[in-house]
């Protein structure tokens, strides 16, 4: 049986200690290697704080499934409770000192969201939430504005090059998906929607998506419909469904 509480108020206390090697890492020397390509960058303590939550994770319920970006970017989800871990969304922010840069962990069981946890140790900022509880922002429930018309909507993430800013009341390009997606939960941006395909995975993006839902706003694949494959990442979201109407008529009239 699965005890949603218990995982959550344990799976925080390890993301609490991890945020403290953020932390720390953020105001220190870094050692940067890349991945893919010149721009995949990634850190010591990306791969130090992945090791801790995991290990720690692995303690308590040794029969646990992982998908990390570092060390367990290939396993495949099954129907079995597994973490989705992205020890530092944003790494080029962190190496740069831009302090949009957080852990985000997410506990899919069943192929169903259940736990979202994002956690900024650097502006202090804590998002979670657990299915069916709503969303929250340290202990104050959040959710997303009613904004529905484009003029009035803030952008999140990066304008795809064939739409005009003009549309929009302003866009925001945080370099973090999972804070990206965490402040549309809060009100604070209305439309989130990677520039390009394949851009994201789901260690950016699952517990972001739960804390949206959580939060009231609509979470579609990148064609519009319902999203429900957790592994693809291909996602766009918005604080109301009328505004994702709007967008989706703009996008596809400008293809």
């Amino acid at each position: 049986m699965v005890d949603m509480h218990q995982y959550y108020s344990q799976a925080l206390k390890i993301v609490l200690e991890a945020g403290e090697l953020l932390l720390k890492g953020f105001k220190s020397p870094k050692e940067i290697s890349t991945k893919k390509n010149d721009k995949d960058f990634v850190t010591q303590y990306d791969k130090l704080i992945e090791k801790k939550i995991i290990d720690n994770i692995l303690q308590l319920y040794p029969n646990h499934k992982f998908i990390a970006e570092e060390s367990a970017a290939s396993n495949i989800l099954t129907e079995e409770p597994t973490w989705i871990l992205d020890p530092i969304d944003g790494t080029t922010n962190f190496i740069q000192g831009f302090p949009f840069c957080c852990i985000s962990l997410a506990l899919v069981v069943e192929k169903d969201i259940i736990i979202g946890i994002v956690y900024n140790p650097i502006i202090n900022q804590l998002f979670t939430a657990k299915k069916g509880e709503g969303a929250y922002l340290y202990n104050e429930k959040i959710q997303v504005s009613s904004t529905e018309d484009l003029q009035n909507a803030m952008f999140a993430h990066e304008i795809n090059d064939k739409i005009s800013i003009s549309h929009f009341r302003g866009s925001r390009s945080l370099g973090s998906a999972a804070m990206s997606l965490c402040y549309l939960a809060m009100g604070a941006v209305d439309i989130f929607s990677p520039k390009r395909l394949g851009l994201l995975k789901c260690w950016d993006v699952a517990a972001g998506i739960l804390i949206i839902q959580e939060a009231g706003g609509i979470v579609l694949d990148s064609k519009g419909s319902q999203y429900n494959d957790i592994m693809n990442a291909d996602i766009f979201a918005a604080c109301t469904k009328k505004l994702a109407e709007n967008f989706l008529k703009l996008k596809n009239a400008n293809i």
